[in-house]
């Protein structure tokens, strides 16, 4: 059937058929759903070709978008291992430790051998990390390089350095030849910044730190963990304008953690109790927002 209306412009009316109104109907629909297309635009399109950083996910199953680098150099720092291509984070990640370092070599007159970080879009690293996928994490070396603190290491040496542990042959006691005071104040330092979620380091070396700063509440930070006995691992808080990031559940404890939390993890010899035997985790499931950044051309 065909229709003819006559709408009022102001200035005299028009005809307008079907084929018309039906055109009108289709600019409708469009500029109703323009909200909802801006929105979904802002959310993803909008922060990346803005270059705004997030991290997204939790810290074993995620991305970053837009993660930020870490010199390879720095102010009371030197990173090592380039070639793992692990130096980026997220922006918070990357002040807290040049903030750190500049402490350590103003308060300490000590150097950080900063280790992994994160990949550049963050992600699941293929050996021994379940962890560092949001650029919240990051290893530091407990040992004090005596080259690196008088100058800039080369590549080459960079790449030759491993965590060298502060424990006995047995694993049971602390070095006394490997261990300096410095090292526990270094971590007193990481431990005492707000942004600081926790900090894992070997029971054995929890246990040092307890008996040297009893009732000092930054322990409750340092959680142990089996290894962690070259260096120690930060994470970070996820920050608040993170939307997607996902936060670690609260430390379950109180005060400074050196009493039964502690002593749980030692057997009456003094060893610590052996790693429970598990199932093969397999990695979990990443966000959907972490398909684009990671697999830009579509290849997952």
């Amino acid at each position: 059937m065909h229709i003819t209306l006559l709408f009022c412009f102001g200035i005299g009316f028009i005809p307008v058929n079907d084929n018309i109104i039906a055109d009108m109907r289709l600019i409708i629909l469009l500029i109703a759903a323009l909200p909802l297309a801006i929105i979904q635009y802002s959310d993803e399109t909008l922060a990346s070709e803005l270059g705004i950083s997030e991290s997204i996910g939790s810290y074993t199953s995620g991305c970053i978008r837009n993660s930020a680098t870490l010199s390879i150099d720095g102010d009371g720092y030197q990173v090592i291992r380039l070639g793992r291509g692990r130096y980026y984070g997220n922006p918070e990640t990357i002040t807290y430790i040049e903030s750190l370092s500049k402490k350590v070599k103003k308060e300490l007159n000590g150097t950080l051998l900063i280790a992994d970080i994160s990949q550049q879009t963050g992600g699941p690293i293929l050996d021994d990390h379940s962890s560092h996928q949001i650029g919240l994490d990051a290893d530091i070396l407990f040992w004090q390089h005596p080259i690196a603190r008088n100058r800039t290491l080369t590549i080459t040496e960079r790449e030759h350095i491993h965590p060298q542990s502060v424990l006995t042959f047995d694993e049971m006691r602390i070095d006394e030849f490997k261990w300096s005071p410095i090292h526990g104040e270094i971590i007193k330092l990481a431990a005492s910044d707000t942004r600081v979620d926790r900090i894992f380091i070997n029971p054995v070396i929890k246990r040092r730190l307890c008996r040297v700063y009893p009732g000092e509440l930054w322990l409750g930070k340092t959680r142990p963990w089996y290894g962690h006995d070259g260096h120690f691992h930060v994470r970070l808080r996820c920050p608040e304008e993170n939307s997607l990031c996902e936060s670690q559940k609260p430390i379950e404890i109180s005060g400074d953690g050196c009493g039964g939390d502690l002593d749980s993890w030692f057997r009456a010899d003094g060893s610590i109790k052996r790693k429970r035997k598990s199932v093969p985790s397999t990695q979990k499931r990443l966000p959907k927002e972490c398909k684009p950044i990671m697999y830009p051309l579509g290849e997952y």
